[in-house]
């Protein structure tokens, strides 16, 4: 094990994102072995993209099963960042291309309309915030070799982020009930994984709203049009070339992609 090094760490990363060769075990080789740590590394693979052109345009929260939380330790969501380039839309053939081994999570999206800038603020206030809710695929991939190993790894490799996708028509949150959201992921008419609401911290809405209140605590809070991916209502499966995706989430409405 290497003293730890954040530029290293994530240069790594990014050279292993943009040649689609992954990188061996860097939470051991850069020792990323707390929180604090992989959070350095994310911030500085983050800060690469935008130098290299890319915009953020939103957010992503991962660990958002309670069972997880309470498995892992850590007790928390972590959340990594969403990039303009890699969003897609309902219809859209995904290009496979650039991806180095993709799963795909059923996710709720959520488009801010107001800043969230108080961390005491409650549903009320966030609900005030909110300009549209949509159905979300979040197309995760690694640049670890063999998916990370642990979840600081995870955390410094942006969450695992890859691409996303996103439904065509918001639908206001208010008339929602998020925590009963039926969710199911199909392939070609097989049904791959079955879900709700529930499974992301009892209601999308509260992973949201964890993470508002984090953001805006920490002086960076979310604005207006900046989108959220919720985390999964459901088990993460892998995707690949000729695959054609439906997901249908209840009130929220069907989001159809195929993979090329």
């Amino acid at each position: 094990m290497t003293d730890f090094d954040t530029e290293a760490a994530a240069l790594e990363l990014f050279r292993a994102r943009l040649t689609r060769k992954p990188c061996h075990a860097p939470g051991q080789r850069f020792a990323i072995d707390s929180l604090a740590r992989a959070e350095q590394v994310q911030s500085a693979l983050l800060a690469m993209y935008q130098k290299a052109g890319q915009e953020i345009i939103g957010y992503k929260l991962g660990l958002t099963d309670q069972r997880a939380q309470a498995a892992t330790g850590i007790g928390q969501p972590l959340s990594g960042a969403l990039l303009q380039a890699w969003q897609y839309w309902d219809g859209d053939a995904i290009p496979v291309a650039g991806l180095i081994e993709p799963r795909v999570e059923a996710e709720v999206a959520f488009v801010m309309s107001r800043t969230f800038d108080d961390p005491q603020a409650g549903l009320a206030k966030l609900l005030d915030s909110l300009g549209g809710a949509l159905p979300a695929l979040e197309i995760c991939d690694s640049a670890i070799e063999g998916w990370p190993r642990s979840l600081f790894e995870a955390l410094a490799d942006n969450l695992c982020s890859g691409l996303f996708v996103l439904g065509s028509r918001p639908v206001d949150p208010r008339s929602l009930d998020f925590a009963g959201l039926p969710m199911k992921l199909s392939r070609s008419g097989e049904t791959l994984a079955e879900g709700n609401g529930s499974q992301c911290m009892g209601s999308p809405l509260n992973a949201l709203l964890w993470l508002a209140r984090q953001r805006a605590a920490e002086g960076n809070p979310l604005q207006a049009g900046d989108i959220v991916l919720s985390g999964a209502l459901g088990p993460m499966q892998p995707v690949g070339r000729g695959d054609q995706l439906r997901l249908e989430l209840g009130a929220l409405g069907v989001l159809n992609c195929r993979f090329v």
